[in-house]
């Protein structure tokens, strides 16, 4: 006797908990739950400009257990574009592109509609432009910028396309007090939506350095041999001299030039034009010359008999 109350009290524990887990487990809830949004059949030769999102949000309603065991990862909401034509095109999100099958109820989705803007995807081949930013300074000036390729293709929505008749590429930072040649490659300011191929050109800038003109009044040094004397019309000389601006913003920048007469000891006595050479630093020249020479009057001593 005492055997088969055991087994009766055995019995009924096992059945108090398989129906705690049948109860359990077919508690219904409800909750939010977040799926993936997947393309399916994606129309050739065209491309979804606005509208596309990424995920849909779902409020549910089934057993907890089921609800707890539900891999979202494994599951997407399928969208087929296949039908889909150019220009807006309003589509309702159903229930049934999530495939969670009966036991699981949809009570709400979020969004319920959308609305996918098509486009063609074209191609289209324009400039490439370099660009650079800074304040330069004025003793410079670009002289030249280059880009290779010269022209890149284009791809992406024929609608952003057709106002794209050349692109820039992204900034270039210099220093722009003393800017020099630079050279390197550089990504392409592009829309969104726009691919390009390449994707990075090379640049290549070259500055310069901006020249001016001035008057300039230097001593004229003349140089001879112990056996001579000699006079000069004028001990300066007036010189134009081009060179950069840099340099005539330079204290003392005339101590850098140089006017001189080197006398042979074959000029013969008396008044001789005697052109003078000049001096300068580089990246100067002389433009004019006043006077172009200089008139030097050669005396020589007589040696005194014995």
């Amino acid at each position: 006797m005492k055997i088969q109350h055991w087994k009766i009290a055995a019995m009924a524990l096992m059945m108090a908990l398989l129906t705690w887990y049948l109860v359990t487990g077919r508690d219904l809830v409800e909750t939010w739950v977040e799926f993936p949004l997947e393309i399916v059949n994606p129309p050739q030769g065209m491309i979804i400009r606005d509208g596309m999102i990424s995920k849909v949000a779902v409020r549910i309603r089934g057993p907890k257990g089921l609800i707890r065991n539900l891999d979202t990862k494994k599951i997407a909401y399928s969208l087929d574009t296949g039908h889909l034509v150019v220009g807006n095109n309003p589509l309702t999100i159903v229930p049934e592109n999530l495939g969670l099958g009966s036991a699981l109820e949809v009570v709400e989705i979020n969004p319920s509609h959308i609305n996918l803007v098509m486009d063609m995807f074209v191609k289209k081949q324009v400039r490439v432009i370099p660009a650079w930013e800074g304040e330069l300074h004025r003793d410079y000036t670009l002289q030249k910028k280059l880009s290779d390729p010269e022209e890149v293709t284009l791809r992406g929505p024929a609608s952003v396309l057709k106002k794209i008749n050349q692109v820039k590429t992204q900034p270039i930072m210099l220093d722009t007090d003393s800017p020099d040649s630079w050279k390197g490659e550089v990504p392409l300011q592009l829309p969104v939506t726009v691919e390009s191929n390449p994707g990075m050109v090379t640049v290549s800038l070259d500055f310069a350095v901006r020249t001016g003109k001035m008057w300039v009044k230097v001593p004229l040094y003349i140089l001879g041999p112990e056996d001579i004397d000699f006079t000069a019309s004028q001990n300066y000389v007036r010189l134009l001299i081009e060179g950069p601006k840099p340099f005539f913003r330079k204290n003392g920048f005339r101590d850098e030039i140089t006017a001189s007469i080197d006398l042979e000891s074959t000029i013969p006595d008396g008044k001789n034009v005697v052109p003078f050479e000049v001096t300068l630093p580089k990246g100067c020249i002389v433009k004019k010359r006043k006077p172009e020479a200089i008139t030097v009057t050669i005396s020589r001593s007589v040696p005194e008999d014995n």
